[in-house]
């Protein structure tokens, strides 16, 4: 009898949803394009979050301008230099949300 434990693990979605502050320039690659913006969440503490876009996501980013509030899809990583971590929020997905009060 097999008594291995078979439950799958679940990825749990990561997002935020917040009124863009800041949009920063396009840098572009030979294969590449990044930008990176900042919303501020509409918490009763309201935080500012900054995302890095690529490629097509990027591309989500150009339909966007200041004072739009937006649902952000993100993932999150880590990287260690120098004996310190640094992390980046990459969003995959922006959108707008037009059915702001």
């Amino acid at each position: 009898m097999n008594t291995e434990n078979t439950a799958t693990k679940e990825k749990t979605v990561l997002k935020y949803t917040g009124t863009i502050i800041e949009i920063g320039n396009a840098i572009q690659g030979e294969t590449w394009i990044k930008q990176d913006f900042t919303i501020r969440t509409e918490e009763q503490y309201p935080q500012l979050i900054n995302f890095l876009t690529f490629n097509d996501c990027q591309d989500q980013l150009t339909r966007c301008k200041l004072d739009d509030e937006v649902t952000v899809f993100f993932n999150a990583k880590s990287r260690k230099f120098n004996d310190k971590y640094y992390t980046e929020l990459t969003a995959w997905r922006v959108n707008i949300n037009f059915n702001k009060k």
